[in-house]
């Protein structure tokens, strides 16, 4: 709960840091920079055996999962179709859907070799 804590006041920070005109640039932002977050968490635990079992869910369900803002996005969703903008909606989706799926696949090509043999 305290990863979650942490996360979910950082994500405030950020929307306050970053102010949305129109289109919802912190939420995109914090949900591209948690998914490097949690793919680089994935990869180190594929090759780091830790005593500490709590730090995993900790970070990974904690406070990524109190950080990264899919619910928002929803919301968002929502309301452009609600507003009939289903041009910005698609460009958001879109953003969000790829943009999140290229970061992951940089992060993991990356870091992969990484911690092979630490």
């Amino acid at each position: 709960s305290v990863g979650g804590i942490i996360g979910s006041l950082s994500r405030w920070a950020i929307s306050l840091a970053i102010v949305d005109h129109g289109f919802p640039y912190a939420t995109l932002f914090v949900n591209y920079l948690g998914s490097a977050i949690l793919m680089t968490l994935v990869i180190y635990l594929r090759h780091h055996k830790s005593p500490k079992w709590w730090w995993r869910p900790a970070l990974g369900a904690g406070f990524c999962g109190g950080f990264t803002t899919y619910s928002a996005f929803a919301v968002k969703m929502d309301q452009y179709f609600q507003a009939h903008n289903y041009t910005t909606a698609f460009s958001y989706a879109a953003a969000s859907l790829v943009g999140t799926y290229l970061i992951v696949f940089v992060v993991h090509e990356v870091l992969k070799n990484k911690w092979v043999n630490p």
